[in-house]
């Protein structure tokens, strides 16, 4: 048997015949279709499998590459992943399949069909819709049309017999998830790719009302063992000596604390070293779990803090508290492990006063430690959710539509913003709000927010050039105040976007605005002793500044590199002047022209290593 596993993309109607990307080189990629593909092969039954992973690819691209895959492999079953803000494509699929090589056996599986197998099993006769996890129903729907066996006997499967959708009892889930072989990842890295993925454990206990993982889950979590995460961690940086990160798509990676520990510990017995990153929850964290974690390697962690408002928290049943993020993200801050916090505006129980609150709330965690607020989101609905249940209820209008119904998720619609309580427009206004007060743009609109909000520049530029997300190029001339053809920042920040991500890049960005803002707030003050008082702040919050990162490296990096805490200390200060030193040998922050004379130190800390500096800089040019 030959089977053929696709993943259709987004329907990206928008995109030029040549505005594709079919190779795929996103981070993320479906650990899923994976799991599936190296699955069937473990059977050891002789099962061909070949898997389509087409990414950011116009859906009729999409059908072109599959019928060319149908032509030359010749599959006897076609599974196809189904999502629901991809449906669009993979209902095109199904519908192609179908049409023009009715002889094969179509299986979908995924989310969007683990919630809507009933209507799906009705709307395509002749599918077989593979509810829950999908390895072991797979593999006997395999096995039974190998045989040309019934597949009445299959559990966890929905299908239409001709006169009725039939559903089978659910498939349990897997308990031992050590049994599983390693995901097929061969299929997704290379060409140098950096990122992999992988999944330590499956399912969420929560109950949020806008998350659909209930439906695949049961509220009930399942980890593999420390020794066999570790395992494929060193399959995958043995294999593929590109990857520098391996990221942990758990939907909750430390929910488990034990479970966390341990793993940690097996990767510092191990020795090995590349970076982590993984979804956390702000539930209760240890400062044993959090030290570990940064030994092990651990770079960033993402959170889903979606409110800082109580009132909206208990509403959505998020399960934590202003308390329990502020707690968990001082202990990391105390590591120098990036975090990021995923906003969603307009769940049930929002209003304009708890807007305020989450800016407040954002506010005060960014003075514990910078938290990236690229992805403030307006809450969607997706079919299986709490939130759908609502919206249905409150009969939420759809507009071109009507009212939203279960008939909906098999049209082409795009997913439908939560739009019970508040407009679409009033929704994106308050998003508009929240990004003005907690991102980069906030930091020009004075000294003081500059001064206190100085120490995020770095994070946000070199977060939004690596992801490419938050209109950065936007922001800095929000900051600057002038058009995007006039200062240099803005033609080297969009050219670099095309070319490599380097540090020396943001480092000059960086410093290039941070100088025209220092510029702009003095041709703003009136007097000299204005002046005088803004540059000793400034001093200030760059020595403090300064004795963070030295004191991060000196309590948290020393036991990694064996080194004395002296040395330790010096090294990562040389790394330090590195960033603010050009290699002219002058200061990549000078003080702009004034009248007050002794100004132009704005490094106090390094002034007398300068010349030192400079002339190490010209040897080596």
């Amino acid at each position: 048997m030959k089977v053929l596993l696709t993943y259709a993309s987004i329907d990206a109607f928008t995109q030029s015949d040549t505005d594709w990307d079919y190779e795929g080189a996103d981070s993320h990629y479906p650990l899923g279709l994976a799991y599936l593909h190296s699955y069937l092969e473990s059977l050891d039954r002789g099962y061909e499998v070949k898997t389509e992973f087409l990414n950011n690819v116009p859906t009729e691209k999409c059908l072109e590459v599959i019928k060319k895959d149908i032509d030359e492999f010749k599959p006897d079953v076609v599974g196809v992943s189904l999502i629901t803000h991809s449906r669009v494509g993979s209902y095109r699929v199904i519908e192609m399949v179908q049409r023009d090589y009715p002889h094969i056996k179509i299986v979908i599986g995924g989310m969007h069909v683990s919630v809507m197998y009933k209507q799906l099993a009705g709307a395509y006769p002749g599918i077989v819709c593979a509810v829950g996890e999908g390895e072991v129903t797979l593999g006997e729907l395999v096995d039974r049309w190998e045989k040309d066996l019934p597949i009445d006997d299959v559990t966890g499967i929905a299908f239409h017999n001709g006169e009725e959708v039939v559903v089978t009892p659910s498939r349990e889930l897997i308990q031992d998830l050590d049994t599983l072989p390693f995901p097929k990842h061969d299929i997704f890295l290379w060409k140098g790719r950096k990122v992999a993925g992988m999944l330590t454990s499956r399912g969420c206990p929560y109950k949020c009302n806008f998350c659909v993982l209930d439906a695949t889950s049961r509220r009930k979590v399942r980890c593999r063992s420390a020794k066999n995460i570790v395992d494929e961690v060193e399959y995958i940086i043995t294999n593929y000596p590109t990857v520098e990160t391996i990221w942990l798509h758990d939907d909750a990676f430390m929910i488990i604390k034990e479970r966390t520990i341990e793993f940690c510990k097996e990767v510092i017995r191990r020795g090995i070293k590349t970076n982590f990153i993984c979804s956390a929850r702000f539930q209760p964290i240890s400062k044993e779990v959090v030290m570990l974690m940064k030994h092990a390697g651990f770079v960033h962690v993402l959170f889903g803090l979606e409110s800082g408002a109580p009132t909206v928290l208990k509403q959505m049943k998020k399960g934590i508290t202003q308390k329990s993020a502020r707690h968990g993200l001082k202990l990391f801050s105390e590591t120098g492990i990036k975090a990021t916090a995923f906003l969603i505006v307009g769940l049930p129980g929002e209003s304009a006063e708890t807007i305020d609150e989450t800016i407040e709330f954002v506010q005060e965690l960014q003075d514990i430690q910078y938290l990236y607020y690229d992805d403030i989101g307006v809450a969607g609905i997706y079919p299986g959710t709490e939130l759908n249940t609502i919206a249905q209820f409150r009969k939420m209008e759809i507009e071109g539509y009507g009212p939203l119904d279960d008939d909906y998720w098999l049209t082409d619609g795009d997913v439908p913003f939560y739009e019970v309580d508040h407009t679409y427009e009033l929704l994106s206004e308050w998003k508009i709000k929240i990004r003005d007060a907690v991102a980069l743009g906030r930091i020009g609109d004075s000294p003081e927010n500059f001064l206190m909000q100085r120490k995020v520049m770095g994070p946000i530029i070199e977060y939004a050039w690596r992801w490419n997300l938050g209109g950065l190029v936007q922001q800095i001339t929000h900051i600057l105040n002038q058009p995007p053809s006039q200062p240099m920042t803005m033609s080297l920040l969009r050219s670099a976007f095309l070319g490599e991500k380097n540090h020396t890049a943001l480092n000059y960005i960086q410093t290039e605005v941070e100088k025209s803002l220092i510029k702009s707030f003095f041709d703003k003050m009136e007097t000299d002793e204005e002046r005088k008082a803004f540059i000793e702040r400034y001093n200030k919050q760059v020595e403090e500044d300064h004795k963070t990162v030295v004191r991060w490296h000196e309590t948290q990096r020393v036991e990694q590199s064996g080194m004395s805490k002296t040395a330790a200390g010096e090294k990562y200060r040389d790394a330090y002047e590195e960033a603010v030193i050009n290699k002219d040998g002058s200061l990549v922050n000078p003080i702009p022209d004034s009248p007050i004379p002794g100004l132009d130190a704005v490094r106090p800390l390094f002034t007398d290593r300068r010349e030192t500096k400079k002339e190490n800089l010209n040897k080596e040019l």
